[in-house]
């Protein structure tokens, strides 16, 4: 049985998901919980779902449990979980229950045999804090999800809180599905990789064999779930590793779970880049999703760390405008008792959200281009999500509407986009080649860059781009010469790109766009010029740095790394002007700044426009923080000559300026704007 097999209710839209990972040597555990405080605090702060724990990290259950290992120090001996559960459904608020699987602590003591092994014979555990960079004591022991003993103990721990609680459970919440780096090697794991051949030592066998045991696993509790309780909701949580060939990375358990909850809080090392690549994909894989971000200043575990309201806000209308619900991260003192500013901050937000509820209703996402992933198990993971949130964060400056693809996008899907963007070092599976050239032989256009339109053994496959590779650049960086024509405000100067490209030959009817020059000669200890890089021969190489022909350009470095990498401004103009050059200007959004977020949606015959001007500040040394909304005074923003009428949410007309643009309002943080009938025709 998979999550398809059967329709659920409807998720939640205003979840918490309430972290308990306490020790076992804090006393009093509960002692001041208040069932009626309790469920009276979420529902004041308009929260719809709570996500409850069963048993935590550290291996402790919070109910009376015959499988695993109660608190001892539970006031009282009290069912807490019963007691939240029963609160939360009396005020009519959703209760999925949480349980962990790789990290817990309890068990890694009791069964060592469980354990993750790397391949050396240690087993895994974290050598530092939530943040993966303070090394500290304390770091989570791994276990290995396929031993079969350990399946069979959490199965019996499942099948115990669904014969104690029953329906009050409307699902699970399975954390830590996964393997830590290079430690899927125990005797269960070297099972699993012989019976699938999978026995190579590298960073793609890796990942191949954690894919199939994560399917396994979902598949397995998703039968076990839907026996017990029907109707429940199931989901899986791991990293989330994307994948361009879709049997592998997050979505080998899609079919397994009812939905998808995307931990990502910006303030930890995820970023704010982390989330859309994300969201992005999900969305068009057909089933509903939550933005998972936190309250915390910092991480989860964060005591006392609370985010400016204007940071929360933003990642969740974001969440919103994007088709997702959300869910925000808080962690329960061991006492018992919700902390009254973290719920007056959600609360806060959480009425904003309900408020845009019935403007986001029906409505559907309007991607113009699409990005194939630059991510595969063979490929480095940092530098292919690099690449995805460069490009991902060019398509939101420049304001084109974009969705990530993997090979599983459809032939009607990729028609209905202007453009396909091959970022860096996307690699065509046989599938997703044969789902191109039917998209180019309808006028599909095509933007690709470095290795982005090459096979998994790096064999050119887009003949519809006649270009073929010839090895790598010699020495670097290079430099970019823009011809006449081509993003002016490039020309008439060299412009350096600091990652190395390819050289490549063009074919016919190709066209030079930049040229490229490289350096004297490399930087050595003994051949070196001036402080930082070489400068650039006066004679232009014969390889270009950018090419284009008929519905294509092709960038020979790999720009989408790059402006990820540096924010290299000249990165930015060139894609920019290779957008307008194949498809023109955006068809929401211009005329107003990069730091403004604009995504479209359809509702019907009506346009919905979402603006989110919330600017990230690196004003700490850690992290990137949102202190306060920016404003929309001043702004204007161009449409089609079909938007006769922009009209706020629930408000008054836009002013149509003379130039025929719209004037916004001098508002702050979000707008949403309605413009009736743009679908008439």
């Amino acid at each position: 049985m998979t999550a398809d097999d059967i329709t659920v209710p409807a998720l939640a839209r205003r979840q918490v998901h309430l972290d308990f990972h306490t020790s076992e040597y804090i006393e009093g555990v509960a002692g001041d919980f208040d069932a009626p405080t309790f469920a009276r605090t979420m529902r004041e702060a308009h929260v719809d779902s709570v996500t409850l724990f069963a048993k935590c990290h550290h291996g402790m259950s919070y109910y009376p449990t015959a499988v695993g290992t109660r608190h001892p120090h539970l006031a009282g001996g009290r069912d807490l979980l019963g007691e939240q559960l029963q609160a939360l459904r009396s005020a009519n608020i959703r209760t999925p229950v949480y349980t962990t699987v790789g990290w817990d602590e309890d068990v890694a003591s009791r069964f060592p045999q469980w354990r993750q092994m790397r391949r050396d014979g240690t087993f895994a555990q974290l050598a530092t804090s939530a943040d993966g960079r303070t090394r500290q004591p304390g770091g989570w022991r791994f276990n290995d999800f396929a031993h079969a003993d350990y399946l069979d103990y959490i199965e019996a721990h499942v099948r115990e809180l669904a014969a104690l609680y029953g329906d009050a459970i409307d699902g699970f919440f399975f954390d830590i599905v996964f393997y830590d780096e290079d430690a899927a090697w125990s005797p269960a794991a070297v099972a699993l990789r012989a019976r699938h051949g999978l026995c190579e030592a590298n960073r793609g066998t890796h990942a191949r064999v954690e894919s199939i045991a994560q399917a396994a696993f979902a598949e397995r509790f998703t039968r076990v779930v839907r026996g017990l309780l029907p109707r429940a909701t199931v989901f899986y949580n791991t990293p989330n590793p994307l994948s361009v060939d879709a049997r592998y990375g997050v979505k080998s358990r899609h079919p397994h779970q009812t939905h998808w909850e995307l931990e990502s809080l910006p303030s930890g090392f995820w970023g704010y880049q982390h989330f859309p690549r994300l969201a992005r994909a999900v969305d068009g894989w057909g089933k509903p999703w939550l933005a998972m971000t936190g309250r915390f200043q910092k991480m989860w575990g964060d005591f006392g760390g609370l985010k400016p309201r204007a940071a929360l806000e933003f990642e969740c209308f974001r969440s919103q405008a994007l088709g997702g619900a959300n869910s925000v991260g808080d962690q329960l003192h061991p006492r018992g008792v919700p902390d009254a500013s973290t719920y007056r901050l959600i609360g806060d937000v959480y009425a904003q959200c309900r408020a845009a509820e019935p403007f986001y209703a029906g409505s559907s996402a309007l991607p113009q281009v699409g990005i194939v992933l630059p991510t595969h198990p063979d490929v480095d993971p940092i530098a292919g999500d690099k690449s995805l949130e460069g490009a991902v964060g060019l398509c939101e400056e420049l304001h084109y509407e974009c969705v990530v693809l993997d090979d599983g996008v459809t032939d009607v899907e990729l028609a209905r986009l202007d453009l396909v963007i091959l970022p860096d070092s996307s690699t065509i599976t046989d599938t997703l080649a044969a789902r191109l050239a039917t998209y180019r032989a309808g006028g599909g256009r095509l933007l690709a860059s470095f290795r982005g339109a090459t096979d998994v053994r790096g064999d050119w496959v887009i003949p519809s781009m006649p270009l073929s590779l010839a090895g790598t650049v010699a020495r670097h960086p290079t430099f970019w010469r823009t011809r006449d024509g081509f993003a002016p405000e490039l020309a008439g100067g060299d412009r350096v790109h600091y990652a190395a490209g390819l050289n490549v030959v063009a074919g016919a009817g190709v066209q030079v766009l930049i040229d490229r020059a490289e350096p004297y000669f490399n930087r050595t200890d003994l051949t070196f010029c001036s402080h930082f890089h070489t400068p650039a021969e006066p004679v232009a190489s014969k390889y270009a740095a950018a090419l284009a022909g008929e519905g294509f350009i092709y960038f020979a470095d790999p720009v989408f790394r790059e402006y990820r990498q540096t924010g290299n401004t000249a990165v930015r103009a060139a894609v920019a002007a290779a957008f307008a050059q194949l498809i023109g200007p955006p068809q929401s959004g211009a005329g107003l700044p990069c730091t403004v977020l604009v995504v479209p949606r359809r509702r019907g015959r009506d346009l919905l426009l979402t603006l989110l001007h919330y600017v990230p500040v690196r004003k700490a040394i850690d992290i990137d923080v949102i202190q306060e909304p920016s404003t929309f005074a001043g702004e204007k923003i161009r449409l089609p000559e079909r938007a006769r009428v922009v009209r706020s949410f629930k408000g008054q007309a836009l002013e149509r300026t003379a130039e025929g643009s719209f004037a916004l309002p001098p508002s702050r943080g979000r707008l949403l704007l309605e413009v009736p009938d743009y679908f008439a025709d």
